[in-house]
């Protein structure tokens, strides 16, 4: 099992509708398609970033989730535009796996 913190940066005073945006459209349409989101927050001081967390079990089931998600045709009609529109730079990723004691695991 493995996380992945993403960082997305809006365009400039665009980060309060990327967030309702990402809260209210973006993460449940991927976890209708079955990823684990397990958390989403903005960034203390940074008014236009907003972080998510996702989980996966493996790559494969990672790789089976995203390839689902765009797939779908809502994805590229209606939330890869609407987050194209938003964002200023490409997300950035860490992955994070848990340790043997990690309560999150």
């Amino acid at each position: 099992m493995f996380y992945e913190i993403r960082r997305e940066t809006a365009l400039p005073g665009c980060g309060k509708e990327l967030a309702r945006w990402m809260d209210e459209q973006t993460i449940p349409f991927h976890e209708a398609h079955g990823m684990t989101v397990t958390g989403a927050f903005t960034e203390s001081g940074e008014e236009d970033v907003f972080v998510w967390i996702r989980r996966f079990h493996n790559d494969e089931q990672r790789q089976e989730v995203l390839e689902r998600v765009h797939r779908d045709p809502l994805f590229e009609s209606e939330i890869k535009p609407r987050i194209g529109e938003l964002l200023a730079a490409d997300a950035v990723t860490v992955r994070l796996v848990p340790t043997a004691h990690s309560r999150l695991r």
